[in-house]
């Protein structure tokens, strides 16, 4: 009978065990809506042609002294165009480039900066008390301009023509509460550079697997409201670890050196560490990751080298077998059916471009909290070792300190010699007494 109670005992031990390790936690519904002060969408904007002409004609002149005319100008204006929109699907077309010396130790990164359009415009809040600007940064995508995103201090372009309009930016996030019914942003940009807008969370930027896109031409007028479902964790949970939660903190980095996480920046990161592998080098638009990998940018070669694995970067991650576990704050954005008014004539209308979107705020949120915790682990199992075997906490401890007390005792106690003193009794009868009565004598 005591086999099997602690048989028993054993099996739902260990059932409570896996159940603590694998799935410690529910996801529960949260309706006090009234109160809640929601976070605006984030947006990052990128210009389809990412090249001024007037930039480039001066990049050529300065840098390989030769004008408008000259044979050799278009020749480097596409260089300089391809460059500055490179991307992992267009890596072959540096092949007509690979025999011009000229073009091999080529800055490719300066040269993205120096030939980038200007970004003008009018960017306005539902806050009239705070002024905001673009942050400008370097991502997969080229170099773009993002707004509310807290991630977008790891891509801030570390170079003096943008370090002073970045410096200086709000990056507070801009939230607005439930009963505040308008809550949006607005930007009127230069009707002739189109511009590409990715809405997405603070907590992110788009990357090249980011498909979901607003592309505005010239004279657009573009209204989008999105629906918020965000799922929050309770502080409590973070004792446990990933793999039990499910899902990483912003602050649990998976690489060296990072200061920060999430599901785009790991995927960056995957494709870094695939470009590294192949070929030795990265494309510069990685260059930012210089403070947190080690690596050179590619030249030309190395371009024409990644070209040739260029399917492999279009892979999603579970193909590329990289772990990007979701963040423990999770915020997607919904869009609605945009309203888009084209203004084909007019004084003012089709003299800019206009992206407007906003939030509709949401009545139902998410919860990730803890259902079954340490606390509960310790206690199913006095439960049932007390079940099945009688234990409790103080028996254990009550055994462990008589076991260490026989222990002691049996130490300290030395077995008792009866005959080596009945020996010594007879030898001192047989040396002393004799000596005593010579003496007498």
């Amino acid at each position: 009978m005591v086999s099997f109670a602690a048989a028993g005992a054993i099996s739902l031990t260990i059932s409570n065990w896996n159940r603590f390790s694998a799935n410690p936690t529910v996801v529960s519904i949260e309706k006090d809506y009234r109160n809640w002060e929601n976070d605006i969408p984030a947006v990052t904007g990128c210009f389809n042609d990412k090249v001024d002409i007037k930039k480039a004609d001066k990049y050529i002149l300065e840098k390989w002294k030769i004008k408008l005319g000259h044979p050799k100008y278009d020749h480097y204006m596409d260089f300089i165009k391809l460059v500055a929109n490179l991307s992992y699907e267009n890596l072959y077309y540096f092949e007509k480039f690979k025999n011009d010396v000229d073009l091999h130790n080529v800055d490719m990164a300066q040269l993205t900066f120096d030939v980038h359009p200007d970004i003008t415009g009018s960017l306005v809040t539902v806050d009239k008390t705070r002024k905001f600007k673009w942050n400008v940064i370097l991502i997969e995508l080229g170099i773009c301009f993002t707004f509310f995103s807290k991630l977008s201090q790891v891509f801030t372009i570390k170079n003096k023509e943008y370090l002073n309009e970045t410096e200086n930016i709000d990056n507070n996030l801009l939230k607005c509460h439930y009963l505040n019914g308008l809550c949006y942003a607005r930007f009127d940009s230069d009707p002739t550079l189109p511009i590409k807008y990715y809405v997405h969370s603070y907590m992110e930027v788009p990357d090249i697997s980011t498909r979901q896109y607003h592309e505005l031409g010239k004279g657009w007028d573009m209204e989008i409201n999105y629906r918020m479902v965000e799922t929050l964790t309770s502080p409590n949970i973070r004792y446990l670890t990933p793999k039990q939660r499910k899902c990483r903190f912003n602050d649990e980095p998976t690489l060296k050196n990072f200061f920060n996480y999430s599901i785009g920046l790991c995927q960056m990161a995957c494709r870094y560490k695939l470009a590294m592998t192949f070929c030795g080098c990265k494309p510069y638009f990685y260059q930012i990751f210089d403070i947190f990998l080690e690596g050179t940018s590619c030249n030309v070669s190395g371009l024409l080298c990644l070209a040739q694995y260029s399917k492999n970067f279009a892979k999603t991650p579970l193909e590329l077998n990289c772990k990007c576990p979701e963040t423990c704050h999770l915020i997607n954005y919904i869009p609605d059916t945009p309203k888009v008014t084209i203004w084909q004539s007019g004084v003012f209308f089709d003299q800019r471009t206009t992206f407007r979107w906003g939030l509709l705020h949401p009545t139902t949120k998410y919860l990730r909290d803890i259902l079954f915790g340490f606390g509960d682990l310790i206690v199913s199992f006095g439960g049932t070792l007390n079940l099945f075997l009688g234990i409790s906490f103080i028996s254990i401890i009550e055994s462990i300190f008589l076991i260490c007390e026989n222990i002691i005792i049996a130490f300290q106690t030395k077995p008792k010699r009866k005959n080596h003193k009945k020996i010594s009794r007879n030898v001192n009868n047989i040396k002393i007494f004799p000596l005593i009565d010579n003496f007498y004598n």
